[in-house]
């Protein structure tokens, strides 16, 4: 039996559908289900962290972002760390886009105006805004979430739970973009089937903003307020989520809260951001640690109630992903009780 259960009450097994929205059931064990000795097979919970993947666009400003994980449904995650801008322009032409910067300073050129984001900010890029981005410094990591349904804000307390008036900043227009020379655009495709354009100008230098809407936003995990409930915690509340319901993002930010149950989801992988400390979330210490539980695989997870805080986000997905090659390569298989890298990955030489 695991040390988590030992002098404990039998722990409990929690299954539930649609997240913890539906149905469920609870049973009592006699052994602690999450441990497991091997698996084999690609439905299998692994760990990464962001700074030891090496995407292409690092070395080589032509390249794009490198995939980590893909999907029958099109959701989609990427790592990009760019040391120079990137010298032509992308439009997404089949999903929204959601950048998180995870360290370094980016700025964002795009079709409706440009937008600075720092270290946490989350960064909209709807389907078909055309964009290109660049470092502020020597370097940047971040994690992009793909989703071919429309990405939009919605906390279930929207009053209350982000401060749109204050917190969420919009791209704007600026004169500092020339018509300049011709520029490559990329349409990307969920097939990765892309069509290049070679342009005459730069189709990114704008003229005026005429409207009062923006479609590409800015938001910081800090300003995302965490949501409990008195005695126990409770599951957190998502902030952000696709008009299909496959794509769900949280703040997994420390809280005061119990620890999660022993929990099988039945419709949802969850892939965990741990951003940064000065806490420990369980096995995670690292900042820009990437863990992935596919569903259906039984977990546990770390404490949330860590006095020395901690900034961690969620996204759950009704994909069920696969990572690539290149991505389990850099990457260690995963225990799901403290997320910490499974016992077997102690004999890898």
């Amino acid at each position: 039996m695991s040390d988590q259960t030992k002098g404990a009450e039998p722990p409990v097994q929690l299954w539930t559908r649609d997240g913890f929205m539906g149905v469920f059931s609870v049973v009592t064990r006699s052994t602690y289900a999450p441990d497991y000795l091997s698996v084999e097979g690609p439905h299998a919970p692994r760990r990464a962290v962001l700074d030891r993947l090496i995407p292409d666009d690092r070395d080589s400003a032509d390249a794009l972002p490198t995939t980590v994980a893909t999907s029958r449904l099109g959701v989609k995650l990427h790592v990009s760390g760019r040391r120079k801008p990137m010298p032509f322009v992308v439009r997404n032409v089949e999903a929204d886009e959601i950048h998180f910067i995870q360290s370094g300073s980016v700025k964002f050129e795009t079709d409706v105006g440009c937008i600075t984001a720092d270290e946490g900010d989350f960064v909209c890029i709807p389907r078909s805004i055309a964009y290109r981005y660049a470092p502020l410094g020597d370097t940047m990591r971040s994690l992009i979430v793909e989703s071919p349904s429309a990405l939009k804000l919605a906390p279930p307390a929207p009053t209350g739970m982000i401060n749109v008036a204050r917190d969420l900043e919009y791209a704007k227009v600026g004169p500092d973009i020339p018509a300049g020379s011709q520029t490559k655009l990329v349409l990307k495709a969920i097939d990765g089937e892309n069509t290049v354009f070679t342009m005459p100008h730069d189709p990114l230098s704008l003229g005026m903003q005429l409207s009062e809407s923006v479609p590409v936003w800015k938001l910081n995990l800090n300003k995302i307020q965490l949501l409990t409930y008195s005695p126990d915690g409770g599951p957190p509340s998502q902030f952000l989520s696709s008009s299909t319901g496959d794509v769900l993002l949280f703040n997994l930010s420390s809280r005061i809260s119990n620890r999660p149950p022993i929990h099988v989801n039945a419709d949802f992988d969850e892939v965990i951001c741990y951003v940064r400390g000065p806490g420990v979330w369980g096995g995670c210490s690292e900042p820009g640690t990437l863990t992935w539980v596919p569903k259906g695989v039984i977990h546990h997870g770390p404490p949330e109630n860590v006095p020395e805080t901690y900034q961690a986000w969620l996204l759950e997905t009704r994909a069920t992903l696969r990572w690539t090659p290149q991505a389990i390569a850099a990457s260690q298989l995963m225990e799901t009780g403290e997320y910490g890298p499974h016992p077997s990955e102690l004999h890898r030489s």
